[in-house]
């Protein structure tokens, strides 16, 4: 496996815990209105009776049913007519603020594309063993039409777009802001850290407090029933997390609303919480693991290398083999720093070199041979010659991160980043809906 190539294999995750995700094998949403898809039909006098309109938007009865009939079966949950009745507020107010985020980037010029969707289609459905096609036909097998299901997925990177355009641009980190929260991350080793799941509810008027606890409760009760909470977070939670099924990542003690730490202090590993309050909204929350801060995890150091490659067909003869092998350890003499593996590459013909920066150990262990050497290398030095794809490669090693069990600088900075964004998200969606007409139907 060569070092230039991606290290890591993405698994096939479960069907049903990739379903938000892989809507983006559909088809751009089409109108609000739309008649029933092949395996799912609307109730006379139902399937177009309008439910919300969100400015000159209509939701209609059919939409719903066909959004909370979609949320049951990637939530994994047994369905009845009950469970639809009690999901139904809740998956509204998600398709409302879907609609204001799709017209708004319509208003601002980024509305997606249908290029834009289908150019990720084979990248979901890889990464989902599926072939071409086969989602939506789950999708019809279970009776949700796939224009329906499609705006979600919609609103999901019109979202994104927003962020990008208006949002990016107001938010910034300081080399200062990296500096406290390096120090701090400092006096926290030996401490216990938390891998932390969330589903958010927010909270924008004093008067939505009763509502978002309902839709709290709801998702609690899912739970209890049995569904996933990365799947349940997927379709139900509006914080930044919900695309990567609420994941937090590891948390330390002082990083979160000390509401919330209270919470997770009382949790057990698979433990989920009942709903907490905060100033932002309702929070359900889950212990997914715990583990010692900064303990060594040399899987997680990242290698700064430059690479020499000698090009050699896979089925090269073991005469042709043999010597690339003698080329190779004849380039390795006298390397005593990075920079001299670019100078072998000119001398030799036909080699290439190339750097290779923040590479995780970890990901090199398809590579047997990588892995056990270049993670013990002394800077400047030189190891291999590995066998790969391509042919044979030196490696010479010009540095490492994060051997102390510490992010690195960068990664702290686009944490910082990335709570920062969610924030001014949240403030950007909030004043949507207060400019917005919105009227819902009893």
């Amino acid at each position: 496996m060569s070092l230039s190539q991606s290290v890591g294999e993405m698994s096939a995750p479960v069907l049903r815990s990739l379903v938000a995700i892989a809507l983006l094998l559909l088809p751009a949403a089409a109108s609000a209105q739309r008649p029933p898809a092949t395996g799912a039909s609307a109730q006379p006098g139902q399937g177009l009776r309008v439910v919300a309109r969100v400015n000159d938007d209509a939701i209609t009865d059919f939409d719903l049913q066909q959004r909370v009939l979609f949320a049951i079966k990637t939530s994994g949950l047994a369905d009845s007519p009950d469970l639809r009745q009690r999901m139904a507020p809740q998956v509204l107010r998600q398709m409302i603020d879907e609609r204001l985020q799709v017209q708004d980037a319509k208003r601002l010029g980024v509305k997606p594309t249908d290029g834009e969707i289908q150019g990720r289609v084979a990248e979901i459905e890889r990464a989902a063993g599926m072939g071409r096609g086969q989602f939506r036909q789950y999708l019809q097998s279970v009776g949700v039409a796939p224009e329906v299901a499609a705006q979600q997925i919609e609103a999901q990177i019109a979202w994104n777009k927003i962020i990008r355009r208006r949002v990016r641009a107001q938010v910034d980190v300081s080399e200062a802001e990296v500096d406290d929260a390096l120090a701090r991350m400092r006096s926290n080793v030996g401490k216990t850290e938390t891998r932390v799941g969330e589903i958010f509810i927010p909270v924008d008027r004093a008067d939505g407090a009763d509502e978002g606890k309902r839709s709290a409760d709801r998702v609690v009760e899912q739970l209890r029933r049995g569904a996933p909470f990365a799947a349940v977070a997927q379709q139900f939670s509006q914080g930044a997390s919900a695309q990567s099924g609420g994941d937090l990542g590891w948390v330390l003690p002082g990083s979160l609303d000390p509401t919330l730490e209270n919470a997770i202090a009382k949790l057990q590993p698979r433990q989920f919480s009942e709903p907490v309050r905060t100033a932002a909204g309702w929070h359900v929350l889950i212990v997914a693991d715990r583990r010692p801060f900064a303990a060594a995890r040399p899987d997680d150091v990242r290698l700064n290398l430059v690479q020499l490659t000698l090009a050699l067909p896979i089925n090269a003869s073991p005469e042709e083999t043999n010597r690339a092998m003698q080329d190779a350890q004849k380039a390795m003499v006298g390397v005593r720093q990075c920079s001299d593996l670019h100078v072998r590459a000119r001398e030799l013909k036909g080699a290439t070199s190339g750097d290779l920066n923040g590479v995780r150990v970890g990901d090199l262990a398809a590579n047997a041979q990588m892995y056990e050497q270049l993670p013990k290398l002394s800077i400047g030095g030189v190891g291999g010659p590995f066998r790969v794809a391509e042919g044979l490669q030196i490696v010479s090693l010009c540095g490492k991160v994060g051997g102390d069990g510490l992010p690195t600088r960068d990664a702290i900075s686009q944490q910082i980043l990335l709570q920062k964004l969610e924030a001014a998200g949240r403030r950007y969606m909030r004043d949507l809906r207060r400019q917005a007409t919105i009227d819902v139907k009893s």
